[in-house]
């Protein structure tokens, strides 16, 4: 901050994804630099694709340029001029901010224009002196005790309507992500009412180099999730697929079971190779299914895989592409990936994904560990696990990438 200028004020963002960032910028630019507006962006586009991922931190999805301003009348002007300038061009929601007008690109919340000392949360003071966390939750882009100088901007508050308030009672949210959001819901339009796994795709959430949001994601998802169905592989039953405000989304079966590896656990509490041995001949099974049918999954990991009664389940297909597409952005949690691909911006033809996330899991539920990449290590830890030779040797043609 430059000396004079306020501690706490008014803060107008402004969304993008990273197509459209660059154009986002040049529009947006001119107008600050006119009025001398003290501004930030991210360092390069890769930093912007981690923000609207939610990786970041949820609060900070679409956050692209952020500016600070000195007074209501500063905040105001800047918000209608940006506003005109960026309307039309494709951007993210930020969540919790208050949306300056529908379908625009501009938000804005009121809050601290510095952190808060390490450890510390940031703060706002109240006209009486009296300090308040600066949150960045539902409801709290304008304080209690402030009045909201933009006149005319629409309500957040979005009417219980159409599919939801009416058929779906939410109350768990799995994940929240740039590209959408998975919950859990009762389902009451049906009778008896069930439990049932929504999973959303935003409009330009999380849009990748190719132009693909979480939208195209889900609504890909659910056309690869029929053709699977129908070739035996056991994936989760699609009860509707429909848009709602502006977003895609699936109504899943909540499948039963466990997860193989626990979401508070990357590795098993007791390993064992005859655990090992026997998921490696199931998912094996489940895989060569898959891979017949002519795809591949390119999610394989253990908290996607479901286990009940002896049987497996397998969730989370928006990554999927048929076997010999090479174009797909490479996709995949990092531990699970070939290390081949790391960096990488296409996919070589084949089912080296899904052979490698195999050997991977097998590899952590005979020895706790995830594999090393030198050869040595893997045998130390295998001999150490009591491994067979005939379950290394399987295993070890499975990380061979």
């Amino acid at each position: 901050m430059r000396r004079g200028d306020p501690a706490q004020g008014w803060k107008i963002h402004i969304a993008a994804t990273v197509l459209s960032a660059s154009d986002v910028f040049a529009r947006s630019a001119p107008i600050l630099i006119e009025r001398d507006a003290l501004f930030k962006i991210p360092a390069h586009l890769s930093l912007l694709s981690e923000i609207n991922s939610g990786r970041a931190g949820f609060s900070q999805i679409g956050k692209f340029i952020t500016v600070y301003t000195r007074s209501d009348a500063d905040a105001v002007g800047l918000a209608r001029n940006l506003h005109a300038a960026t309307r039309g061009l494709p951007a993210p929601e930020i969540p919790f901010d208050a949306r300056y007008r529908r379908r625009g690109l501009v938000y804005y919340r009121y809050g601290a224009y510095a952190n808060g000392r390490k450890g510390t949360p940031a703060q706002i003071v109240d006209y009486a002196g009296k300090a308040h966390l600066d949150r960045r939750e539902p409801t709290r882009a304008i304080p209690s005790w402030r009045n909201d100088p933009f006149k005319n901007r629409p309500s957040n508050q979005k009417k219980m309507s159409g599919p939801f308030g009416l058929d779906f009672l939410v109350f768990k949210a799995f994940t929240r992500r740039g590209k959408g959001s998975v919950f859990e819901a009762l389902e009451l339009s049906t009778s008896p009412a069930r439990l049932v796994v929504i999973k959303q795709g935003k409009r330009h959430g999380d849009t990748d180099w190719n132009g693909e949001d979480g939208y195209a994601r889900v609504r890909r998802e659910g056309r690869i999730l029929r053709v699977l169905q129908g070739a035996g592989i056991p994936v989760p039953k699609i009860f509707r697929e429909f848009n709602y405000g502006g977003h895609r989304y699936l109504i899943l079966e909540k499948i039963c079971g466990r997860p193989l590896l626990p979401p508070t656990r990357q590795q098993p509490a007791k390993p064992s190779w005859r655990r090992a041995l026997e998921i490696l001949d199931k998912l094996g099974t489940e895989l060569s299914k898959l891979h017949a049918a002519g795809w591949v999954w390119r999610d394989c990991k253990p908290s996607h895989i479901f286990v009940h009664r002896g049987t497996l389940r397998l969730i989370d297909f928006e990554g999927a592409c048929r076997i010999n597409q090479t174009e797909a952005l490479p996709w995949g949690s990092p531990n699970y990936v070939p290390p081949i691909y790391h960096g990488k911006f296409s996919r070589c033809p084949g089912t080296m994904e899904d052979d490698y996330a195999l050997g991977v899991i097998a590899f952590q539920l005979a020895t706790g560990e995830f594999p090393p990449l030198g050869s040595r290590r893997r045998h130390a830890l295998f001999h150490h696990s009591g491994c067979p030779d005939f379950l290394r040797v399987q295993i070890e043609s499975l990380l061979r990438y």
